[in-house]
């Protein structure tokens, strides 16, 4: 009982993060007295409070929080305010209002950049949006038009030369790639309904870095993918049941990731969490099956039967009966089945040591294996390697220590077959029934699930 006590205190502390220090943050905005903030960061899942806090009666506000360094947002009810702080005690100074006032910081921050390339592409945005709505109620043959084009069309150079010149001359620098991960084009005024839209979703990420490590992850990031989705019009999509579309849309998302793994799992979890399996199960498996197609190891067997895999993969979900599939070549023999394996929670993967993604995520999940075994998880790694001593070099060489088997009828076996295994890895978690408590898709579903049922 003392052995699990502690071992939960210690994962109270793992998901506060190593690394994290006290962090406070005092900004001056008199034009907000008594008004309410919060305090948003990002993570892998999407979005999330940090800490909330109201501008007191001498128009400060105040976060304090166990945090680390990075990007964050203060948000209310008149607009936002992006921020990298690097800084354990971090100051600023808003004058006027969110959006039209100055923001000042400490000399030499570049978060002073930062809010001026935004403001001069507020401004420019402004002018070009207020152009083409005035443009837009005139007539054509109207003497002020052509005026009116002219100033628009030149309002627009101006924008596109100020958003090549960070891209090519400043692109180095977090403020700028930050500023211009914002932007959008606006379609010239003489490009109507369906083809005003097509030039607008092709240039919506013209400046946005899918790949930039500093961005994947913060409120900005997660701002642009929530803004596409809107833009697409992805709700209205499911409401209509037109998953051929969605599929097309969400499959053009994931590839302009530009193949990098880690935004595509910042992007899936972010999905998947949106979208969750329970509500939407359409849109959940066709956000699985864009991950997975770029993440995972897929197999060529006959395309009938994994045809049928694929279909039958989308009846195994929660409350499913798990089959008791034996464990061939089991390194311990106490365990041939998986009813042998008595735990509390089971992790069942089915996975190869010819497939990178396989590794990577085993590795990943070796790092958490004993502190929550300690609380009576158990993972069976079934591998579909048909070379047994390849297979245990690598669980030697890993030192992956659970349970490991290995079905060298691969694809053909019956591991594969009855758990309707058409790639690798692949996930399940059991009760001691067998019965399926869920079927997570990344590493970062997977924690969430254990930190649930463990907590």
């Amino acid at each position: 009982m003392c052995g699990r006590l502690l071992v939960l205190v210690f994962l109270l502390f793992a998901q506060l993060g190593f690394g994290q220090s006290q962090m406070s943050l005092k900004a001056k905005m008199v034009d907000y007295i008594n008004d309410n903030f919060l305090l948003l960061s990002g993570d892998e899942g999407g979005v999330y409070v940090v800490d909330s806090a109201t501008v007191n009666t001498v128009g400060e506000l105040k976060f304090s929080w166990n945090g680390k360094f990075g990007f964050y947002r203060i948000a209310g009810e008149m607009g936002s305010i992006d921020i990298r702080i690097m800084d354990n005690n971090f100051d600023f100074t808003l004058t006027g209002s969110i959006g039209n006032g100055e923001l000042s910081f400490a000399e030499n921050d570049e978060n002073n950049q930062y809010q001026y390339y935004l403001s001069e592409l507020n401004l420019l945005n402004k002018s070009i949006y207020k152009l083409h709505a005035d443009l837009e109620k005139q007539n054509v043959k109207d003497t002020l038009y052509k005026d009116k084009y002219a100033e628009f069309k030149q309002l627009k150079k101006e924008k596109r030369s100020f958003l090549k010149d960070l891209w090519g001359s400043n692109i180095d620098s977090w403020s700028a790639r930050f500023a211009l991960a914002q932007q959008e084009l606006v379609p010239d005024i003489k490009l109507k309904a369906n083809k005003a839209d097509e030039y607008y979703l092709k240039h919506f990420f013209d400046y946005f870095a899918f790949s930039d490590t500093l961005l994947v992850g913060t409120p900005v990031y997660y701002e642009k993918i929530g803004k596409y989705l809107k833009v697409i019009k992805l709700n209205e999509l499911i409401k209509n049941g037109n998953y051929k579309k969605i599929k097309e849309l969400l499959g053009n998302l994931f590839w302009l990731t530009e193949l990098d793994p880690g935004s595509q799992k910042y992007l899936a979890n972010y999905l998947f969490n949106r979208y969750p399996e329970e509500k939407y199960p359409q849109v959940y498996y066709i956000v699985a099956e864009a991950y997975r197609v770029l993440n995972t190891c897929e197999y060529v067997l006959n395309s009938r039967i994994i045809r049928n895999r694929i279909a039958n993969a989308k009846n195994i979900k929660k409350g499913w009966q798990a089959p008791d599939v034996a464990l061939y070549h089991s390194l311990d023999g106490r365990f041939q089945s998986l009813s042998d394996v008595n735990s509390e929670l089971t992790l069942f993967i089915v996975w190869s040591g010819s497939c990178k993604h396989s590794v990577e995520l085993l590795t990943k999940i070796s790092q958490l294996y004993y502190l929550y075994k300690e609380l009576g998880l158990e993972i069976v790694a079934v591998s579909l390697d048909n070379n047994l001593d390849f297979w245990r070099q690598t669980i030697s060489y890993k030192d992956f220590s659970w349970i490991n088997a290995c079905d060298t009828d691969g694809l053909n076996g019956s591991v594969a077959s009855q758990f309707s295994i058409h790639l690798t890895p692949s996930m399940f978690i059991l009760d001691p029934s067998l019965k399926v408590v869920a079927v997570p898709q990344t590493f970062f579903q997977l924690e969430k699930v254990l930190n649930e049922v463990f907590q």
